[in-house]
């Protein structure tokens, strides 16, 4: 198997592992604030994962730049009106991606900080060489 197969598929591994984790922590008892915290965290480090796979050669540090600033736009989000996020957020799969309506949190910047730099610490080694 090519290294960037043997990568790609250990990315996915990850994807595979951090989702339920995010999941069970997001909808399993605790305080809110470890449940928030931790799929805030874990929400960017699977985007980073997605990207590297993806872009298996690019330089992950840029793909985690990249991941922060999407989801910290999507915080941003939070703050509209607009019909038609109000529609999608009234969905399970919209609140996951996009937030509660009127979820803005200007604490959840910091977690997305930490998710990203927790994402590059997992996914940088499994860059393939260009």
């Amino acid at each position: 198997m090519a290294e960037a197969a043997r990568k790609r598929l250990a990315l996915a591994l990850l994807i595979v592992a951090v989702v339920p984790v995010g999941l069970i922590t997001r909808f399993h008892g605790g305080p809110v604030w470890l449940r928030n915290g931790a799929g805030a965290v874990l929400y960017d480090v699977v985007w980073i994962a997605a990207a590297q796979i993806v872009w298996i050669s690019g330089r992950t540090h840029r793909l985690a730049l990249a991941v922060f600033a999407a989801t910290c736009g999507i915080e941003l989000l939070q703050l509209s009106e607009a019909p038609w996020l109000w529609a999608a957020r009234s969905t399970t799969p919209g609140r996951l991606l996009l937030g509660a309506n009127g979820g803005f949190d200007p604490a959840d910047f910091a977690l997305y900080g930490l998710g990203c730099v927790l994402g590059y610490g997992l996914c940088r080694p499994l860059r393939a060489s260009a």
